[in-house]
């Protein structure tokens, strides 16, 4: 493979060697795909005029090149599961058609070096060129308008690859594939606002109405078309920061060439006189959308085929602009140095801006759709918003302003995350795919959605988490508490008993005790067993006395038996004996009010040394207090 882009001269020599012969007969059938699509992906710059491009180039084949209007088919903004089907249908109709057919293929829109940006699953450039090359058609044309789009033959937005060489078999028919692209692999497609549209196609177009009949027989070949398109795109980016040098691959084999369009059969025709270098840029009565445009030469007239209509003529100089009305009637050839040209102020340039004086709210609608594309590709993503919500308040499901606020929504996604707002985030992003829901599809947001459902899942988890604490919490307070201090009437640890608890775990207590009744200390630790508000609890604890701390008169009845400190009362059983030392166990229900307040209730065994071996003490246990 050699490239085949190097310099315009080259491009001519090989494309006259290659074609400039006797033209063929027409293609009995003509069939066209015209692709148009302004969003993109996720991460690109929408653009503004694809679809319009789309529909230029539409408008184009049917009125001039032999197309039935049912046989030319316009996607705009479709995904690929539609274009793939459409194709195949294509290739039904070409294998059942009656005699020579020819397919054209057009794109325009964001592309990187392996891929088409459409929604939906990839479409390669590979799968694109394979579906062209394997179609049943006799011949297959297909036009690419993207940045970079010279990686289908060597792409609107990737990395450069080598073109594909050109070669010619001598057949007596023309049959096979050709591609042309809008730039070479490794440049990127423009779009200028003067022009509405993109600098290659508009100059294509302008071709097939007429402005590429270099050898002025009324017909407009691939080969003229492509080198009117490649010198004017090359000569009007040549001093922008991306010149931009449209690529070919050419595997037409045969006698002849491809006849793209025939000026006789224009309903109206524009002649422009024969002088050296003056521009002539026609627009529709509106002056917002360009139809054509001409140079012209000293040596022929050129003829600009159009529909029927009131147009403006601007001859366009250096530092100055003119500007003539004209209405083409049906079968008219208006001559444009019989209109009365008015000179123009340079600032109101080619085209106006937005249709206030209109009166027409569909015309409206599309500046606003239009004009919020440019402030989101600007990066003004509140302020196109604001306009796609415009038209959406009067059209609900215009598809173009859903896909352009879906985007909107993810620059904004994007401002949040930087500044760490994941709530706006989120909420940005789910907004996004409300309103697109194929963007989970799309490359570019690949990454973000699954980094959205893993911080939403581990939100989810952290919400579930929160609502089983509270929920637990609701049915055992004792958790989230940190410490305690309850009072014991009596229990196993003594009479008049401070306590204070620790909270270590929701049902573990450690405490430390302090028994003013029989004068002592007690440490230990007890167990809750259910995770409830009322729960049965286990305890274990060590009571140790100290002389002189207790009262002269505690006691706790245990039976016909009390433990006293009053020596006057005989039969009792003095505390010192139990009190003085022992170890003791306790069962027993406890209930914890939502503010922390509980209630103790149960039995204690205490075990205690007495003539030199263990004794056993059954204790009741009545106490309350605070966790907090």
């Amino acid at each position: 493979m050699a490239g085949v882009t190097r310099t315009s001269r080259i491009t001519w020599a090989l494309l006259t060697a290659l074609l400039a012969v006797p033209a063929s007969a027409l293609a009995e059938e003509r069939y066209a795909v015209v692709i148009g699509a302004n969003v993109g992906w996720a991460n690109d710059k929408p653009l503004r005029h694809a679809e319009s491009d789309a529909e230029h180039v539409r408008d184009v084949l049917v009125e001039l090149g032999g197309f039935s209007a049912d046989r030319v088919h316009l996607l705009r903004d479709p995904d690929t599961t539609e274009v793939r089907a459409l194709l195949r249908k294509m290739s039904g109709w070409l294998r059942a058609g009656r005699g020579d057919t020819l397919l054209f293929v057009y794109y325009s829109g964001h592309a990187d070096a392996r891929h088409l940006h459409l929604r939906g699953e990839p479409l390669s450039h590979e799968e694109l060129y394979a579906m062209l090359r394997d179609s049943p058609g006799r011949v297959r044309l297909g036009v690419v308008d993207a940045c970079r789009s010279g990686s289908i033959v060597d792409t609107k937005g990737g990395r450069p690859v080598a073109t594909f060489e050109s070669q010619v078999v001598d057949e007596l028919e023309v049959n096979g594939l050709a591609l042309l692209t809008s730039s070479g692999a490794d440049e990127l497609s423009q779009e200028r606002r003067a022009l509405a549209g993109s600098v290659f196609t508009h100059h294509l177009v302008s071709g097939l109405r007429g402005a590429a009949d270099a050898n002025e027989d009324g017909k407009v070949t691939l080969s003229e078309a492509y080198q009117h398109a490649f010198q004017r795109t090359e000569a009007d980016t040549a001093a922008t920061p991306v010149p931009q040098r449209p690529a070919f691959r050419y595997e037409l084999k045969g006698q002849g060439e491809v006849v793209l369009t025939w000026l006789e059969r224009a309903s109206a025709t524009l002649v422009l006189p024969r002088v050296e270098g003056e521009r002539y840029v026609v627009v529709d009565r509106a002056e917002r959308r360009l139809a054509a445009e001409g140079r012209t030469q000293p040596e022929r007239e050129l003829l600009l085929a159009l529909a029927p209509g009131d147009y403006h003529v601007k001859r366009v100089g250096a530092e100055s602009v003119e500007s003539a009305a004209v209405k083409l009637e049906a079968g008219s050839r208006v001559a444009v140095t019989g209109l009365a040209f008015e000179p123009r102020p340079l600032s109101s340039g080619l085209l106006k801006g937005r249709p206030e004086d209109t009166g027409d709210p569909a015309e409206l609608r599309d500046w606003r759709r239009d004009e919020a594309l440019r402030l989101l590709a600007a990066g003004e993503a509140r302020a196109a918003l604001r306009l796609f919500d415009q038209v959406l308040k009067e059209v609900p499901d215009d598809a173009a302003s859903l896909r352009g606020r879906a985007r909107g929504l993810v620059r904004l996604a994007e401002a949040y995350e930087r500044t760490g707002d994941k709530g706006r985030e989120h909420r940005a992003l789910r907004a996004a795919i409300a309103a697109d829901p194929t963007l989970p599809e799309d490359p570019d947001f690949l990454r973000r959605y699954q980094q959205l459902q893993e911080e939403e899942a581990t939100q989810a988890r952290d919400e579930t988490q929160r609502a089983e604490a509270l929920l637990e919490f609701q049915r055992n307070p004792r958790l989230g508490r940190i410490w305690g201090v309850g009072l014991d009437l009596f229990s196993s640890r003594g009479v008049m008993v401070i306590a204070a608890t620790y909270v270590a775990r929701k049902d573990l207590f450690p405490y430390v005790a302090l028994d003013i009744g029989f004068g002592g200390i007690d440490a230990g630790t007890r167990w809750s067993l259910v995770n409830s508000r009322f729960s049965p609890f286990l305890g274990a604890g060590v009571h140790v006395g100290v002389p002189g701390l207790g009262s002269d008169n505690a006691s706790i009845g245990v039976g016909g038996n009390n433990i006293t400190t009053d020596p006057k009362r005989p039969g009792d059983i003095p505390a010192e004996e139990v009190f003085n030392l022992n170890l003791h166990l306790d069962a027993g229900l406890q209930y914890v009010a939502e503010g922390g307040f509980f209630i103790d209730a149960g039995l204690g065994l205490a075990i205690y040394p007495k003539d030199g071996s263990p004794h056993l003490q059954l204790l009741p246990i009545i106490g309350a207090g605070w966790l907090f």
